[in-house]
């Protein structure tokens, strides 16, 4: 123990003294005008700062009606940037989600290229969140396209899995895009639910959610009213009764073959496998009996 008498503390505190500090320059804040990223040179910069200033621009254009300008750039940087999944996903749902505001509906060269993204997209699916942006966005495509009995199927399927996941009235409501692909009898019970489950999401809101709300289930309610006058009464009642009798809302763990391992994460437990969906979208019909299977 001989060394400690060799130790003396002070030595620190004077090799702190003589110490030099780092010296920093002042903070400034990097403002930028409003849309700096138009004419911005992508000359001398990461290349993080280059898909930034890209993305901005397919923001823009997007924002602007540019639906074609913003596909452009997009499809420039899935082939010149190296994309993780997550990336991937993103890319690929703006692009489906510029053709989807382009125009009124699809052309057939169009449809087809969307189908084979939505194909991709799908493959690459690993989260919950991720499966309900893919069904949101598969709906909103398949609203545009033309109407056969295999688009009006795809589209009722996209709708059972989607309601299925999240029964929220967000993604209730989105059965009124694709109102080509229902019959009256059919919209009618849709919208009874939307409100059953729009009067719940009010209950449990407050302030300018809530007024929101109350106008959209406003606007429903007058919509009822309007199609009641065209069903039959016994229709009606049948409707009521089939809306009433299950639950408001409903999990993925509770449809048939579904099994999830413990130590999986939940956002991971609730997305509904490509073997489980047969399954889960017979039993979403099955509580909802109006629509037609």
């Amino acid at each position: 123990m001989d060394f400690l008498n060799d130790f003396d503390p002070s030595d620190d505190e004077n090799n702190c003294k003589h110490q030099e500090k780092p010296t920093y320059l002042p903070f400034k804040p990097n403002f930028h005008e409003k849309y700096w990223y138009r004419n911005a040179l992508k000359e001398n910069q990461t290349a993080t700062a280059i898909t930034e200033i890209d993305l901005f621009r397919v923001a823009d254009c997007y924002h602007n009606g540019d639906f074609e300008c913003a596909e452009n750039i997009l499809t420039g940087l899935r082939e010149s940037t190296k994309n993780n999944r997550t990336h991937e996903i993103m890319l690929i749902d703006s692009l489906l989600q510029c053709s989807i505001k382009k125009t009124s509906e699809l052309s057939s060269p169009e449809t087809s290229i969307s189908l084979q993204f939505l194909s991709y997209y799908e493959s690459i699916l690993v989260d919950f969140g991720d499966q309900i942006q893919f069904l949101r966005t598969k709906a909103f495509l398949l609203s545009k396209l033309p109407f056969t009995s295999n688009y009006q199927k795809e589209f009722k399927n996209t709708m059972a899995l989607l309601c299925q996941l999240c029964g929220s009235f967000e993604n209730w409501q989105l059965f009124e895009i694709g109102s080509k692909y229902f019959t009256k009898l059919e919209m009618f019970g849709l919208k009874l639910k939307m409100k059953k489950v729009l009067k719940y999401e009010i209950d449990h809101s407050k302030g300018f959610i809530q007024e929101k709300l109350k106008k959209r289930l406003e606007k429903i309610t007058k919509e009822l009213n309007e199609l009641e006058g065209e069903l039959e009464s016994n229709i009606i009642e049948s409707i009521h009764s089939s809306i009433n009798s299950h639950k408001d809302t409903t999990t993925v763990e509770s449809t048939p073959n579904s099994e999830f391992r413990a130590h999986e994460s939940r956002s991971k437990n609730k997305l509904i496998p490509v073997s489980d969906q047969p399954a889960t979208i017979e039993d979403f019909f099955h509580r909802f009996p109006f629509l037609s299977f």
